[in-house]
């Protein structure tokens, strides 16, 4: 196929899609909460009765279709394409499919759901989940904790004004504070939303700047540079794990992530797997509320997971077990690219949006040029020696048993008191 051909296909794709919208369609309203609460305290445990609106996507996903079927795909570039299409279709099926069984198919199809084997180990996702939640617990001591402080909608803007334009200049996408917005912050290619009226923390300053501006953002402006797959650019659902993985190490590596943060991305597994396996709304807010999230939290965690879905647990929105999951593939990647030398595979993912699996398909791409190489780069990968440093040093401790430390040390406290 000719490139300008494949371009063209590309840029109707992001067209069509843009009138896609996934999130905003099956969030839950601002009031449910308050509703829910207010009957909860009272004893009162029914479940949240949620009106979606009604969305026809037959005429989108036939356009998309069409467009998937006017080629045959043998070029990775083609390839690529042609699952970024099916990924368009499968999200406009999705909303299509509120309140159906028919949503949690698709939702494990496009998100996956928890208990797959982690890369490099026999340990499950689930599995891993509880561990770290048992040594967030252990971690989990006075002088760890939060300061009792709520920072506005509008200091985080400023802060982020503040770092993205001198970096990005006129390519620094806007910041923007909205009323209705299920998380605490989104991030498109060119624009970051924070929710109004929401209590920020002060971990929240660099988790926002790396996490939605130096990751989400920063790959959605790199894939609008792109000459020829416009589509990286907005990138797909089955690119999710890898974006959100990508962003969530980008806290970790970068110290930004805090302890309870973690905490929240274990247990959304841990209650999505709970929810896959017969738990309601109720039984999943109750949950979070017994692994120490405010009621406010508790209902907001488990709405997330119910969002399009069934309160009484028939139906269940998988996409909130990618963080964790995502993060612990990206890591995994970076130390075996690494080892390697497949700096061309870690380049792709700054690239645009690309799933895991795109790295190697593109790899050849990027060497021939027809995949650009990225505009912008985030500070922590642009010092890379410091970063192979600090994996490098994370496969050592990886052997290191957290119930072992405990005797080593306590045998140490013995010998203190010894005669």
């Amino acid at each position: 196929m000719a490139w300008d051909k494949l371009r063209d296909i590309n840029e109707k794709a992001v067209e069509i899609a843009k009138g896609v919208s996934l999130l905003k369609p099956i969030s839950w309203p601002p009031p449910a909460e308050e509703e829910f609460l207010s009957a909860w305290r009272k004893k009162k445990k029914g479940l949240p009765k949620i009106d979606y609106p009604k969305i026809d996507y037959t005429d989108t996903i036939a356009a998309l279709q069409s467009l998937k079927d006017s080629f045959s795909a043998s070029h990775p570039m083609e390839i690529y394409t042609k699952k970024t299409l099916e990924s368009y279709i499968r999200a406009a099926e999705m909303v299509q499919a509120v309140n159906t069984p028919k949503l949690q198919k698709l939702s494990e199809e496009i998100f996956g759901k928890p208990g797959s084997l982690m890369p490099g180990c026999q340990q499950t996702s689930v599995e891993a989940a509880e561990k770290l939640v048992a040594l967030a617990v252990r971690f989990q001591h006075p002088f760890v904790t939060e300061p009792d402080l709520c920072v506005s909608a509008e200091q985080i803007k400023v802060f982020l004004d503040g770092h993205t334009v001198p970096r990005m200049g006129a390519h620094a996408p806007e910041v923007q504070i909205v009323t209705e917005l299920a998380a605490k912050a989104t991030a498109g290619g060119r624009l970051i939303k924070l929710r109004a009226g929401t209590c920020f923390t002060r971990y929240d300053f660099d988790q926002l700047y790396v996490h939605e501006v130096m990751t989400h953002a920063l790959t959605g402006i790199n894939g609008s540079f792109q000459p020829i797959l416009k589509t990286m650019g907005r990138g797909a659902p089955r690119t999710t794990l890898t974006q959100e993985g990508l962003a969530t190490f980008a806290e970790v590596i970068t110290g930004a992530i805090d302890l309870g943060r973690l905490k929240r991305l274990a247990l959304r597994i841990i209650a999505i797997d709970r929810a896959l396996n017969g738990a309601n709304f109720v039984e999943t807010f109750e949950y979070f509320l017994l692994n120490g999230q405010s009621e406010k939290e508790s209902f907001w965690s488990a709405a997330r997971i119910f969002r399009g879905g069934q309160p009484d647990g028939k139906s269940v929105f998988t996409k909130d077990g990618v963080y964790l999951d995502g993060l612990i593939k990206v890591h995994s990647l970076f130390q075996w690219a690494l080892m390697h030398n497949r700096m061309g595979v870690l380049h792709l993912l700054f690239c645009g949006r690309v799933s895991l699996e795109d790295l190697f398909l593109l790899e050849g791409s990027l060497t021939d040029g027809l995949v650009a190489e990225p505009h912008f780069f985030p500070d922590w990968y642009e010092k890379i020696e410091g970063l192979a440093g600090s994996l490098t040093f994370s496969l050592l401790t990886n052997v290191i048993n957290a119930d072992d430390l405990d005797g080593y040390f306590s045998a140490l406290t013995r010998g203190l008191s010894a005669p």
